[in-house]
Parts: structure tokens; C-alpha cells; sequence
């Protein structure tokens, strides 16, 4: 039985026996029925089910139109083919016929070839913007065509971690005293005795040097495409680390019950901090609870640093105003990335999907929380280069979208502010910024 066509007495007569209907990829319905007096009836209704399944699974077939005597891919040529794959429903296939403009006329063996070539250009188009190529296929019968397929979305947090934005602080330390460093955000860290060891399970004895990547600032974050939540989680963060220790050239990690502090250089609203560690997936991090963990306010004597920062001359500078202080004490129990985060309480979720006008290719998508340390992945659209969304985020808190990509010396940077909750949906044109008017945009409205 073709499809789209209506279904005849006399193909009803030549069919009592046996009827089936299916449709290429996702099959309504499969009817079989056996000699019977009644079949015209139920036959209708599987015809009228058919073709209602047909509307839903692809039968509209679109055109894209090529210049005169053009195989190539065109700006035009790729809007429109762009523009087919935003509008085609998920899980729905067309049929794309290709045309050139004026060439109704030309003999059927040349449009044929010049079909095809154009067939090779969409399914090459089609497969740079991240389509699967079992989802673009070639009908080079008659006269070629694509058949295109759009699965269900998929969204996976965009952007891609980039530790060369901040500056790394290496300290060199003897693994065998108690030792300590202070970074130039303010964090202390001390370790104890005799707390590391090679990969191969031996201790360490010989000096180390521990390397540390601070994200204290919104705008680390934001450069070095890092986010203080995931996917489906709001996390604000105190500090945010990326920790390694090196004996040489060789990584060395803590030992099992081990573990170091972390005097954090905030000391207001602290209820319900807690450790997280991270684990890199897809170039982004996944953030996982230490449950047994807990952050409190501890009287910071630096006066005791100071004595072991005399003894070995190292330079840890005394005020004495602030030999006891107010410190955030966090407990690290492994090296790597560490977050001292809290949960944001989402009472009533929102969603805020962002559309990007005229690029090609993937940005970096983020929203900054204007009143709390919290900076929001965006989730990118498996199906669409330029679509992406916030799932699960906080009604009612005021922000910055920001969509940014390296370009040449430069950033494409679209931003906008956002009151979560009161819009659904935003358009967003990214224009190029130098890297220090990209900094400092950022800084005019972080801080």
C-alpha cells in the first residue's frame, strides 16, 4: 500500500487475507487479519490510524534550494537546512528534496547529478552539526534526495573545562612535618605528617611540591568554564580547588584515612556547607557529597604557623590583629577536585531555555546567581548547535545569562540579565569582545 494514498475497493477485495501496515521507523500498527465477513470496517480504521501516524512521523518533506549550477554549501544553502533540522519534531524523519534555482528546464540526467552532489553536501552539513550519520541517509534513486532523522534530545552540560585560564600556585613542602602554605586567596592549607603516597602504595619521604588551582572568584569560574553545580543539582560554593602533589615528575595522593585542612578565608553564613569531590566526565565535573562531612567556624591561630614559618624562614607575613581569626574549616580527605558547596533549596523550579542567533558552533552557557556564589551550567541540545537550558533552577533569583566562546585573541560573548521564573525562554546574539573587554564586562556586573 503506498503511502499517503487512499485505500481502494478493489485493494481491500485483493486483500482478505492478510493486511499489514507499518511505517519505516516507528510502526503504528501492525493489522492482520484473517478471512472474515466484517473486514471493511476494521480496515478503514487502521487506514484513517495510518495516516494519522504518517502526519506525526515525517510525511511533510521539505526543499532546499541551491543557486544555479551550485553543489557547495552557501550561507543560504545552510540556513535553510538549518532551519529544516530546528523545526522537525524529536523522533520524527523527512524527506529532503534538493533543487537549484532555475534549472527546471535542464535535461533530467543533469539535474540528477547535480542532485546528488548536493545530497553528499546536506548529509556532510548535516553530520558537522552533531547528527549521527545512521540518521542521515542517501536515496540516490530517481532523483537523489536526504532522508533526515531527529532523535530525542539529549543534554550534557556544555563547555569544557579549561585549567590554563587561572594561575597555578606550586608550594614545596617536607611530607614528613606538619606543614602548611597560605594561597593568595587567603585559604590556608595544613597538612599532617607523614599523609602521602606514591601510587604503588609507598610512603613518602622526600620533599613534594603540591600544586593548587583556586576558583575563588565568580570570574575563575566563568573563564576557566568551570560551574559550582550540575546537572540536576544547585550548589553554591565557598572555594572551589583542584589540588595535585608531585614527588619530581611522578603524582603522588594522600593515604587512605588521611586527611588535611582547609581554613577558608569567609567567615559569615556558613550553615550547611559540606566537602564535595569532583570527577571530570565529558570535560566537566560532577560534583558528589561527602555526607559524613561538615564545615564549621574555627578560631584560626596563625601564631602557630607563624613558629614553623620562622623556623624553616619561610614568608607567611604576621598581623597581629589577626593571630585568632574567624576561618571556614573544611576537612579534605582526597586531592583533586575539592568544593566547599551547599545546597540551594529549589522550591519552585524553573527552566530558561536559551537560543543563540547565527552561530555554528558550541558555546560555553552559564548563569551567574547575582545573590549567591553559585554560577549554573547550561545544558546543551544534542540535536541543535545553537539551543540550550537550565533545568531546575530557582524561581524568583535574579541573574546573568552568559554564552561565550574563544575567538582568535578574543571571546563571542551574549549576556543578558534574567529574573528567574518570569520568562521561559531568551534569544541571545553573541558579539566579539577583546579578552580584556570580555574581563571586564565580566567584572562590571559580578562584582
Amino acid at each position: 500500500m503506498h503511502l499517503g494514498k487512499r485505500v481502494s475497493m478493489q485493494y481491500i477485495k485483493s486483500n482478505l487475507d492478510t493486511i499489514r501496515v507499518s511505517f519505516c521507523r516507528f510502526p503504528c500498527t501492525a493489522l492482520k487479519f484473517g478471512n472474515m465477513l466484517k473486514i471493511i470496517v476494521p480496515l478503514l480504521g487502521a487506514a484513517v490510524f495510518g495516516s494519522s501516524c504518517i502526519a506525526n512521523n515525517g510525511l511533510q518533506s521539505y526543499k532546499i534550494t541551491f543557486p544555479t549550477g551550485v553543489t557547495k554549501l552557501t550561507q543560504s544553502v545552510m540556513k535553510q537546512a538549518s532551519d529544516i533540522y530546528n523545526k522537525l519534531p524529536e523522533r520524527n524523519f523527512t524527506r529532503v528534496k534538493l533543487l537549484g534555482k532555475g534549472e527546471e528546464n535542464e535535461a533530467k540526467f543533469i539535474r540528477i547529478q547535480l542532485a546528488k552532489k548536493r545530497a553528499y553536501s546536506i548529509r556532510e552539513f548535516f553530520i558537522g552539526i552533531g547528527c549521527i550519520s545512521k540518521h542521515v541517509k542517501l536515496d540516490l534513486s530517481s532523483v537523489p534526495t536526504v532522508i533526515l532523522f531527529k532523535p530525542k534530545a539529549k543534554y550534557s552540560i556544555s563547555g569544557k573545562i579549561d585549567l590554563n585560564k587561572i594561575e597555578q600556585q606550586c608550594f614545596t613542602i617536607d611530607p614528613s612535618k606538619k606543614e602548611f602554605f597560605k594561597t593568595k586567596g587567603g585559604n590556608v592549607f595544613v597538612f599532617q605528617p607523614n599523609s602521602f603516597e606514591t601510587e604503588y602504595g609507598l610512603p613518602v619521604s622526600e620533599k613534594i611540591v603540591v600544586c593548587i588551582w583556586e576558583f575563588y572568584k565568580k570570574k575563575d569560574m566563568i573563564v576557566s568554564q568551570l560551574s559550582s553545580g550540575g546537572e540536576n543539582q544547585v550548589l553554591e560554593t565557598a572555594s572551589t580547588f583542584y589540588i595535585q602533589a608531585y614527588k619530581r615528575d611522578d603524582k603522588i595522593q594522600l593515604k587512605q584515612g588521611k586527611s588535611y585542612k582547609i581554613y577558608l578565608n569567609k567567615h559569615e553564613d556558613t550553615n550547611g556547607f559540606k566537602a564535595y569531590y569532583g570527577e571530570v566526565k565529558d570535560g566537566n565535573i560532577m560534583w558528589m557529597e561527602d555526607k559524613n562531612s561538615y564545615v564549621y567556624i574555627s578560631m584560626f591561630d596563625e601564631g602557630e604557623l607563624h613558629k614553623l614559618a620562622n623556623q624553616k624562614k619561610d614568608s607567611l607575613e604576621e598581623d597581629p590583629e589577626k593571630r585568632f581569626e574567624k576561618k571556614l574549616l573544611l576537612n579534605g580527605k582526597k586531592i583533586g577536585w575539592i568544593n566547599c558547596d551547599r545546597i540551594i533549596s529549589v522550591d519552585k523550579p524553573s527552566e530558561l531555555d536559551v537560543v543563540l542567533d547565527d552561530v555554528s558552533q558550541d558555546f560555553t552557557v552559564r548563569l551567574v546567581l547575582t545573590k549567591k556564589n553559585a554560577i549554573l551550567p547550561g545544558l546543551a541540545n544534542s540535536n541543535s548547535i545553537n539551543q540550550y537550558k537550565f533545568s531546575k533552577i530557582p524561581s524568583g533569583e535574579s541573574g546573568y545569562v552568559l554564552a561565550y566562546r574563544e575567538s582568535g585573541e578574543g571571546y563571542l560573548l551574549a549576556y543578558s540579565q534574567v529574573t528567574i521564573g518570569f520568562i521561559k525562554s531568551i534569544n541571545l546574539k553573541p558579539d566579539y569582545k577583546t579578552k580584556e573587554e570580555f574581563e571586564k564586562l565580566i567584572d562590571s556586573f559580578l562584582n
